[in-house]
């Protein structure tokens, strides 16, 4: 039973359930830049930074990069992602139902072009990552791109791993002792003491005592063997081990039924919000909220999911 809960935790903590999903919107420009670096410039230098995150975040590993068009359809009408930044971004990432979303900017200093790239989590509106450099011209800004992306969206990739390595430990370490072991050490704890030639005379003695008065029960000046009292020891410690099984697997029942309603919620939820990032709707504020509602299910899915697997862990320390 143990060692399929086990599998159980790990196959739930693969799946696609902890999916995340990356916005690269597209590279803006300050300035004079703007003249500087064509459009079709500046497209192409999103698309660079977009196949860095494939590249750096495949799907292989639960990662989702959102397209162009996908990115696009899912924008409020009148919606310039050119002229957002900051805390715009973040917000921009919420409506597209993203949980990273990054943006690349062109600008100018000392007769050079510069290139800012910055990386948010949406649900905490932190910034996480973020690089800058300069060149001479477009080829330039594009090595940098090229240089520092690994760096960059590998801070996605560290927030994200280590999520399986504590739960599975902790159900290792805290692994119950069964009862039969615990009698065994209560064996090895009270070894039977063989009497002396003398003392062996006095039980004999005893005993006859015994059968004149008909009492069992140990009276003054008779001795008692040292291995008396041994099996009621032993019952008494797998009674104990007994009483504090059940409670435990009451904890363990309750905390896997928490962790599959949590699992299935989260699944339904990621696949709400997939399927409204990819649908090819005219219906923009239904995508929006559709998107919404399965991204906050993914998240209460994922907190039960997690608050099932502690109450697992903790039956095993309990």
């Amino acid at each position: 039973m143990k060692n399929l809960l086990i599998s159980l935790l790990i196959l739930l903590l693969s799946t696609d359930i902890f999916a995340a999903y990356v916005a690269v919107l597209e590279t803006g420009a300050d300035g004079n830049a703007r003249e500087i670096v064509s459009l079709t410039d500046r497209q192409y230098l999103t698309n660079v930074l977009r196949e860095e995150a494939v590249t750096q975040l495949p799907a292989t590993q639960n990662y989702t990069i959102m397209t162009r068009e996908n990115i696009m359809q899912m924008l409020p009408p009148g919606k310039a992602i050119e002229d957002c930044e900051g805390s715009c971004l973040v917000e921009t990432g919420k409506n597209i139902a993203a949980d990273y979303v990054c943006q690349a900017r062109v600008g100018s200093f000392g007769g050079d072009l510069t290139l800012s790239a910055e990386l948010y989590e949406t649900a905490g509106n932190k910034l996480i990552a973020s690089f800058n450099g300069q060149g001479s011209d477009v080829k330039d800004l594009l090595a940098l791109v090229r240089e520092k992306s690994a760096e960059f969206f590998g801070v996605v990739k560290n927030m994200t791993q280590p999520v399986s390595e504590p739960v599975v430990a902790e159900v290792n370490e805290m692994a119950p002792v069964p009862a039969e072991n615990v009698a065994d050490e209560q064996k090895t704890e009270m070894p039977i003491v063989n009497p002396k030639a003398s003392d062996s005379v006095r039980v004999l003695a005893n005993d006859a005592y015994n059968e004149v008065d008909g009492k069992t029960t140990p009276q003054v000046g008779e001795s008692i063997p040292a291995n008396v009292g041994g099996d009621s020891a032993e019952n008494a410690s797998a009674e104990n081990v007994a009483k504090k099984s059940g409670p435990r697997w009451v904890v363990l029942g309750i905390g896997a039924a928490v962790t599959v309603t949590g699992v299935v919620l989260a699944v339904v939820g990621n696949s709400k919000a997939k399927d409204a990032a990819e649908r090819n709707s005219v219906d923009l504020h239904r995508d929006l909220d559709d998107a919404k509602t399965g991204q906050t299910l993914r998240g209460v899915g994922i907190g039960v999911a997690i608050a099932g697997a502690i109450g697992i862990g903790l039956s095993f320390v309990f």
